[in-house]
C-alpha cells in the first residue's frame, strides 16, 4: 500500500504537468487568436486600399497627422509613417518594399498595426493603420488567468520539494488547511477547463467571420474591377436598344424589347452585389414599424401570388428606417417564394421593453442547411445570388440586432426572427465587427 507522502507526490507532479500543459494550450490559444485577427486586419486593409490611395494623393497627407475619419474603422488612426522609425526587420521590410502590406501585432496591449505604402507624384508613400482590441479588459484577464496558472505550478512544486524532503511517513489524516487548498485548486481548474473552451468557441467563430471576409473580398475585388466597364458598356447597348424598338420590324422591336428586359436584370444583380458589398451607415430616426411592413406587403402582394398576413399595431422603434425596410423585404421576398403560389406567408411585429421584432413564416418545404443559407453566394433557389439573408443579417448586425431561423411552430415551413435594439444607443459603420447576427434552430 502506498505511504501518504507518496500519493502527495505523485498528486504534486501530475498537478505541475498538468499546469505546463494548460499553459502551454493557454499561450498556443492566445497566438491563434492573435494570428486570426492579423488576418481579419490584413482583408480589411486590403479593402481599404483604393481609399487610402486616394487620401495620399488628393489630400496631400503630411507625415505625424493622423487620420480618424469613419471611413478607416474598425482601425483608430491613419497616419503617414517613417519607414526608419517602424523598426521592421529585414523580411518585413523587403515585403514593404515590394507592395505588400505588413501586420505587426503586440500581444501584450491588444496593439495591431497594418503598414502599406502607395504610390503618388511625389514617390511612395508609408502609411500604417493602428487597431485597437475593443475589449479592453481582455488584457489583464489574459495576464491574470496566466499568472493564476504560474502561481498554482510553484504551489505545485513546494508541496513536492516539500513533501520530498520530510521524514516519517504521514499517517495523520489531511488537515482542514489541506483540504480547502485541494478544493480552491479544483475550482481553479475548472475555470481553466471553461476558459480554454471558450477560447476553442471564439476560434470557431473567427474562422467562420474570416470565411465569410475572403468570399466578400473576392467579390468586391471582381466588382471594383468590372462595374465601370460594365455599366459604360450597358450603356451603349441600352441605347442601341431604343433604337432598334422604334424599327417598323415586329421581330426587331420584340428582339430590342428582350434586350432592354436582359439589361435590367443586369442591372438589378449588380447593383445587389453593391448593395452586399459596399459600407453601410445606420441613421438613428424614430418611425413606425407597422408602416414599414404595410409597405413591405404591400409590394410583395403585387409580385407574388402567395397569401400575406400582417399582425401588430402601431409601434414605434429607432433605427435606419431605410436598411430596415430592405431587410424586412428581402426576408418576406424569401417567404413568398419558398410557399408557392397558393403558399402563405404571416408576417407579426412589434416591440418589448427593449428589443423590437419583426416574425415571418412561411408554408414552404423548410430551409435545409441555415449556416449554408446565410453563406453569401450560396443558394438553393434557381438563378439566385445568394445574397438577401446574408445582406439581412448584415443589416441587423449593423444595428446590434440578431437574425433566428428555425422550423414554424406550424408545418414545415420556415420562421425567420428579426430583431434589434428598440432604441439604438449608437450607429455604427459597416467595417465594425464588434457585433454579429446570432443563427438559432429550432428543435
Amino acid at each position: 500500500m502506498r505511504t501518504p507522502r507518496v500519493i502527495l507526490l505523485f498528486a504534486a507532479a501530475l498537478l505541475m504537468a498538468a499546469e505546463l500543459v494548460s499553459l502551454s494550450l493557454l499561450l498556443k490559444g492566445l497566438g491563434e487568436h492573435e494570428s486570426l485577427r492579423s488576418r481579419a486586419a490584413l482583408d480589411r486593409a486590403t479593402l481599404l486600399m483604393p481609399q487610402i490611395a486616394h487620401w495620399a494623393r488628393s489630400s496631400g497627407a503630411s507625415r505625424g497627422q493622423p487620420l480618424t475619419d469613419p471611413w478607416i474603422e474598425p482601425f483608430d488612426h491613419l497616419v503617414v509613417a517613417n519607414p526608419q522609425t517602424l523598426g521592421l526587420d529585414d523580411p518585413s521590410r523587403a515585403r514593404l518594399e515590394s507592395g505588400e502590406l505588413v501586420v505587426i501585432s503586440r500581444i501584450s496591449d491588444r496593439i495591431l498595426s497594418v503598414i502599406g505604402s502607395v504610390q503618388t507624384d511625389q514617390g511612395p508613400i508609408v502609411f500604417r493603420l493602428t487597431e485597437t482590441s475593443p475589449d479592453a479588459s481582455r488584457v489583464a484577464s489574459d495576464r491574470t488567468l496566466m499568472a493564476q496558472h504560474v502561481l498554482i505550478f510553484l504551489c505545485a512544486l513546494s508541496g513536492f520539494v516539500l513533501a520530498s524532503l520530510g521524514r516519517g511517513a504521514m499517517t495523520e489524516p489531511p488537515s482542514p488547511a489541506l483540504r480547502a487548498y485541494e478544493e480552491a485548486m479544483s475550482r481553479l481548474r475548472l475555470r481553466d477547463d471553461e476558459r480554454l473552451a471558450a477560447y476553442d468557441r471564439e476560434k470557431v467563430r473567427m474562422t467562420s467571420v474570416l470565411q465569410d471576409r475572403e468570399a466578400m473580398a473576392r467579390a468586391g475585388e471582381l466588382t471594383a474591377g468590372i462595374v465601370h466597364e460594365v455599366r459604360n458598356s450597358m450603356g451603349v447597348i441600352a441605347t442601341q436598344a431604343k433604337f432598334a424598338e422604334k424599327a417598323s420590324e415586329e421581330r426587331v422591336r420584340a428582339a430590342a424589347a428582350a434586350i432592354a428586359d436582359e439589361l435590367r436584370t443586369l442591372q438589378s444583380v449588380m447593383t445587389r452585389f453593391l448593395d452586399f458589398i459596399k459600407t453601410e451607415k445606420v441613421q438613428d430616426v424614430e418611425f413606425d414599424l407597422s408602416r414599414l411592413v404595410a409597405r413591405v406587403a404591400a409590394r410583395e402582394r403585387a409580385n407574388h401570388q402567395a397569401h400575406i398576413d400582417t399582425e401588430g399595431s402601431e409601434t414605434l422603434v429607432r433605427g435606419d428606417e431605410d436598411l430596415l425596410e430592405r431587410a424586412i423585404e428581402n426576408v418576406v421576398r424569401n417567404a413568398c417564394q419558398a410557399s408557392g403560389e397558393r403558399g402563405a406567408v404571416v408576417v407579426r411585429f412589434g416591440a418589448d421593453a427593449t428589443q423590437a421584432f419583426v416574425i415571418v413564416e412561411d408554408s414552404g418545404p423548410g430551409i435545409a442547411d441555415v449556416q449554408k443559407a446565410l453563406r453569401p453566394f450560396e443558394s438553393a433557389r434557381a438563378g439566385g445570388l445568394g445574397l438577401g439573408l446574408p445582406l439581412v443579417l448584415k443589416i441587423l448586425t449593423l444595428h446590434q440586432g440578431t437574425l433566428d431561423l428555425g422550423r414554424a411552430p406550424f408545418g414545415n415551413g420556415t420562421q425567420a426572427v428579426c430583431r434589434w435594439p428598440k432604441t439604438t444607443p449608437s450607429a455604427t459603420s459597416g467595417n465594425d465587427t464588434g457585433h454579429r447576427g446570432s443563427v438559432t434552430i429550432d428543435p
